[in-house]
């Protein structure tokens, strides 16, 4: 009798299970919206709960993660039409409480969300916005901006009160790891002003950005900047690793017509970014240049009784040293090392004198 008790049990859970799938239809696809759509059906409150746990289990088979952030994408959708709060922190609320790996950046309005396995960060990522229309209608799109991390968004100032803007820009900040450490990526999407939906209008990588480095979105930074990145490229001839000194360039972005467009660019000046100066002018034969960074005549003399202009291997900090040290132990190859000093000429750094050095690594 408690066999049968059990089957019967069980048979009443999938009767159950089939019961909820009749009431949504048959396709449990969730139907999100796409570009121009103007759908405002909601899945039903019990399909809610059914969704959410397929997306939990889609979230454990790296084939199905898309589906899975598709599925939660959908159920959020759904949850922010049906409140009033204010999206980005809405959207944050219930995330959290489906216990849901996301990032989330925005305000009441608009609110850019990246999906991940909170028990898989690194097995890929999926970006959805989320905004209000002229009606309040609460829509969403994807986002091309899929594999990496999401770490701020910023949305372009409407200017005049009560005026209605002539489309609506929203920049969003994404960072993904490289070999020689973190790459940021900026991405601005623009809606026309009777459009239903966003489209790319600019990206911004290693060319406009750096390499690698760190940015960071800034709303209210004073002079109008919205973004602000302070990257590097690995200097020709000298081998860095992605925790050791860089020659860093900081570049400000500001709104314009484009998107964002550059408003200022600086390289930081210190020791080292002369140093590699130094070397890269001798190496290019252009004696001129390499004296500006000699404090006098003698040190580019003993520079060429050491034949720093050959090249004759890597270059590298001695693990441990700062980039603004006022002596740097400079090696080079497998067996060569130098005690390199320097000395403040105006607002630059110059090699005041430089001698031979024991390979001190640790």
């Amino acid at each position: 009798m408690r066999s049968a008790g059990a089957l019967a049990t069980s048979v009443s859970k999938v009767l159950l299970l089939i019961a909820l799938g009749l009431a949504s239809g048959c396709d449990r696809t969730p139907r999100l919206v796409p570009e121009g759509a103007d759908s405002t059906a909601a899945i039903p409150s019990d399909s809610t709960a059914i969704y959410v746990q397929m997306a939990r289990d889609g979230w454990d088979d790296p084939s199905q993660m898309e589906e899975a952030a598709g599925l939660i994408a959908r159920v959020l959708l759904d949850d922010l039409r049906a409140h009033r709060a204010g999206l980005a922190g809405r959207a944050r609320e219930l995330l959290d409480s489906l216990t849901t790996g996301a990032e989330v950046y925005g305000r009441d309005d608009l609110a850019i969300v990246n999906l991940f396995a909170r028990s898989n960060p690194s097995g890929g990522s999926w970006p959805w916005i989320y905004w209000r229309d002229k009606g309040g209608a609460v829509r969403a799109q994807g986002l091309d901006a899929s594999g990496m991390h999401l770490m701020g968004a910023a949305v372009e100032p409407v200017m005049g009160a009560g005026s209605s803007p002539p489309a609506t820009r929203v920049a969003g900040l994404f960072t993904r790891s490289g070999p020689q450490g973190q790459q940021p990526f900026a991405f601005v999407w623009q809606r026309p002003p009777e459009g239903a939906g966003f489209r790319l209008a600019q990206s911004l990588g290693g060319d406009s950005l750096g390499a690698n480095g760190s940015a960071q979105l800034v709303e209210s930074a004073t002079g109008g900047m919205v973004l602000m990145s302070r990257t590097y490229t690995v200097a020709r001839g000298f081998d860095e690793c992605g925790s050791c000194p860089h020659v860093y360039r900081t570049r400000s972005f500001r709104w314009g017509t484009p998107g964002l467009v550059l408003a200022e660019e600086e390289i930081e000046h210190t020791p080292y970014y002369s140093f590699v100066k130094f070397i890269q002018a001798l190496v290019a034969g252009d004696r001129e240049t390499a004296e500006r960074f000699t404090s006098d005549a003698s040190v580019m003399d003993a520079a060429t009784s050491y034949q720093w202009g050959q090249s004759k291997g890597m270059w590298r900090l001695s693990p441990g040293s700062a980039a603004n040290a006022r002596d740097l132990l400079m090696l080079r190859g497998s067996q060569e090392a130098y005690r390199v000093h320097f000395a403040m000429r105006g607002d630059d750094w110059v090699i005041s004198g430089l001698e031979p050095s024991n390979r001190n690594i640790e």
